[in-house]
């Protein structure tokens, strides 16, 4: 009788790539902000990390103590160089979480696990005009996504950042412009001008694009404007819930990212 092979059990399935763990180190850190901190990652398992485009992310594990599960939380790569085998994550310093708190004292030599990269930023190329929006914690991925556009596209930014001296220096090659929105005081996603400078903004009726992450319930009211009142096409507009007031691990079911 013919002997069938047996099913592959759940223990012995191939790991997909972009969930297999590789081990990093702190190659430096570096201060961009009063609020965000750049710490650069280095591994020689980094050598055929697949990063094509801009705002890929991935899932980082920090150190935690013996007795809790290493937790993850998804970060944008703000930059990658291949050829030395680094990445740059930036880290909002909000004062709590395990991975703010980790970043907030991390140090050369320290060790992190990292899975990905999954999917970031395509740009529909009929696309003529951009329309970018988020909060601090989205400032990242605005960033890579910035650095990473071509002449000849008009792109609106709206950022709502901490304070002041949170606003960034970004180049880019297409024709940016930024309009910070601090908040100087209120808590992130509790203060209404983000929202509300992203619905109100002037957009062409053809060929134009939305790009949007902060806070879940912000994200919300976002995401039902432009579907319902500017009846937007599904494929033009990106909108993602970064994180959710009073959630410690919040995952966005209706985000695009």
């Amino acid at each position: 009788m013919q002997q069938h092979p047996s099913p592959i059990s759940g223990a012995e399935r191939p790991i997909p790539p972009e969930r297999r763990l590789r081990v990093a180190e702190v190659r430096k850190t570096t201060a961009i902000t009063p609020h965000m901190r750049r710490i650069t990652l280095a591994s020689t398992a980094l050598m055929d990390f697949p990063v094509r485009r801009p705002a890929q992310w991935v899932k980082l594990f920090v150190p935690a103590p013996q007795s809790e599960k290493p937790s993850g939380r998804a970060y944008t790569i703000r930059h990658f160089r291949e050829e030395l085998c680094e990445m740059d994550i930036d880290f909002v310093l909000h004062g709590d979480g395990p991975c703010s708190t980790w970043a907030a004292s991390a140090e050369p030599g320290d060790v992190v696990q990292i899975a990905g990269p999954r999917p970031g930023f395509r740009l529909d190329p009929q696309v003529t005009h951009l329309l970018i929006g988020g909060d601090e914690t989205a400032l990242p991925a605005i960033g890579a996504i910035l650095e990473a556009l071509p002449r000849g596209l008009s792109v609106d930014v709206v950022v709502e950042i901490p304070e002041d001296a949170d606003a960034q220096i970004i180049h880019s090659k297409a024709d940016v412009e930024i309009t910070w929105l601090p908040r100087n005081g209120p808590d992130a996603g509790t203060a209404t001008d983000l929202a509300a400078a992203m619905m109100t903004a002037d957009l062409p009726e053809e060929n134009c694009a939305v790009w949007f992450a902060a806070e879940a319930s912000v994200v919300r009211t976002v995401r039902r404007h432009f579907q319902v009142n500017r009846a937007m096409p599904r494929q033009r507009l990106t909108v993602s819930g970064y994180w959710k007031k009073g959630e410690t691990d919040f995952r966005d079911a209706e985000g695009d990212q």
